[in-house]
């Protein structure tokens, strides 16, 4: 089977590590093409994708209303061919001016549906998007959770109750999603208000938001506690992330959370707002905590509770398995192909 994929860009985030990722399994078995529209691109990350993948740049400046730059990527489509057109992004189908097998992955809880009727199929990264789409009027989503290299990720064995702990945050550094302003304050709380000294957290991403940030930083007075650590390939978060003691993911709304399920991987134990993805990967409670989404004194509470020996460590291997089982790209990867073998017949 040939597949194309269609993205606008391909800089580090969750859904362009997990584009990937789907990728390279999918390559073992099938004929697949990446179609990158714009010139957004980390150049680190394709390096990462499979040789057996070709690439095709399109090379539009964002924005950009050049009708040339949309013919080019419609001609390479047709010279390509493809059983199935897969697109990952808001408004990529406005581009399409062919009658190819369009399927669309849905990957948050605040996307447009006008485009939906469309699609061949629809398909939702976690059961909370795939609630919302419903509710949008499309019954026809089905669920595919996003997929990990959980294997890639080190564990170890580590002693728990330590005197210090380095607590961690991987994601892009804008608030209005991820929240890290929420989890300043509690920052703030513990150390003014708690008395508690005894942590350190180190932000790893970079965003928009990253000179607000550490504005924040310096007003609450708590450089002493917070590092910026900046932009970590996949290959320093496999490696490292079990090097954390507690994982935080502060996000005020969130489709899946995909470093919560690659946290749990490492087995390194979570904290998270109780929004429904990060919830629905840590089966609510199950394998993980969480605090209320927005309260920074709740979160401040929590992480009183877990620095001083409150988080039940029993539930670590539990979420290794359950990660295993449900969120290993090679299922997800395996789910997709399914898919378009039976839409194709």
């Amino acid at each position: 089977m040939k597949i194309a994929h269609v993205v606008w860009g391909m800089k580090t985030g969750g859904v362009e590590t997990m584009l990937v990722n789907i990728i390279n399994e999918q390559v073992k078995t099938e004929e697949v093409r990446l179609f990158i529209i714009n010139d957004f691109i980390d150049e680190h990350i394709l390096s990462k994708l499979s040789a057996k993948c070709k690439v095709v740049r399109i090379n539009r400046k964002p924005g950009n209303r050049n009708p040339v730059k949309v013919l080019k990527l419609n001609i390479s489509l047709i010279r390509y061919s493809p059983d199935i057109v897969h697109i990952h992004s808001y408004q990529v189908s406005k581009l399409l001016l062919w009658r190819w097998v369009v399927v669309r992955t849905i990957h948050n809880t605040d996307n447009v549906p006008y485009e939906y009727p469309k699609m061949s199929a629809l398909y939702a990264i976690s059961e909370i998007v795939k609630d919302v789409t419903v509710k949008q009027g499309f019954p026809q989503v089905k669920t595919i959770n996003n997929g990990i290299l959980v294997k890639s990720f080190c564990c170890r064995e580590r002693t728990y109750n330590k005197p210090f702990y380095e607590i961690v945050q991987v994601s892009r550094l804008a608030i209005e999603q991820k929240g890290q302003d929420i989890l300043l304050n509690a920052i703030s709380i513990l150390v003014s208000e708690f008395r508690i000294r005894s942590f350190r957290l180190h932000f790893i991403g970079c965003g928009g938001d990253e000179k607000l940030l550490k504005d924040m930083v310096q007003e609450l007075n708590i450089e002493e506690f917070v590092c910026f650590e900046g932009l970590k390939d996949q290959s320093f978060i496999c490696k490292h992330l079990c090097d954390y003691d507690l994982f935080v993911q502060p996000s005020r709304f969130e489709g899946f959370g995909l470093t919560v399920a690659e946290a749990l991987a490492a087995k390194v134990p979570v904290l998270v707002s109780n929004v429904e993805g990060p919830m629905e990967i840590i089966g609510n409670g199950e394998y993980g905590m969480s605090f209320t989404m927005g309260d920074a004194n709740d979160l401040a509470e929590k992480l009183k509770l877990i620095l001083q020996g409150g988080y039940d460590y029993s539930m670590i291997e539990k979420a290794y398995q359950h990660v295993c089982k449900e969120y290993d790209v090679s299922v997800t990867a395996k789910k997709y192909i399914q898919e378009y073998y039976r839409i194709c017949q």
